[in-house]
């Protein structure tokens, strides 16, 4: 049986850094202010530091980690008072679980693609990340890097096809859950 021990700060940096930007994305649709997403994904890591624990496997690591950034959410949301005025609609109601299996489904996917892009060979992340998260034109990427514009082309290609190679299992869940 798989023990993880995040009392090793190499082990709890390498959960961070996997688990950081979905967790953000499933606080996000919860509260809907990414700035106070990565906040409560922030404070749970803290505490998830703070106490040090062991976990069986990662299912039940996901599980807390998750379960904590809901709760996380869903406090901060009792603090603005939102969960009052919409707490008599949700209620615990099956829409409302749901919406947080597709939350976290989604957040799953969004895992997965982050760490497919940091599997890609450094130029090309580089190049991927900047026209495709930061949405910079070729120019300016062939500027900033100082690379040509064939560089810059071949690159987005590059990681185009192995994205959607190393991915091609989330079209058809996507698919499913999504629409």
């Amino acid at each position: 049986m798989e023990m993880l021990d995040v009392k090793r700060p190499e082990v709890f940096e390498k959960i961070f850094h996997e688990y950081y930007a979905s967790l953000c994305y499933f606080a996000n649709k919860f509260v809907q202010d990414e700035d106070m997403a990565k906040d409560i994904v922030q404070e749970v890591f803290v505490r998830f530091w703070e106490s040090k624990g062991r976990f069986e496997n990662r299912v039940a690591l996901k599980s807390f980690l998750y379960s904590c950034v809901q709760n996380g959410a869903l406090n901060y949301l009792d603090k603005l008072r939102v969960r009052e005025n919409v707490g008599k609609q949700l209620g615990l109601s099956v829409e409302e679980a749901e919406d947080v299996f597709r939350f976290e489904v989604e957040a799953d996917v969004f895992e997965e693609i982050f760490v497919a892009i940091e599997e890609l060979p450094e130029e090309c992340r580089r190049i991927f990340k900047m026209s495709y998260i930061e949405f910079l034109d070729i120019k300016t990427i062939c500027e900033r890097l100082g690379v040509a514009e064939s560089t810059v082309k071949t690159q987005r290609q590059r990681a185009k096809k192995y994205l959607k190679e190393r991915l091609q299992h989330l079209y058809l869940l996507s698919s499913l859950i999504f629409f």
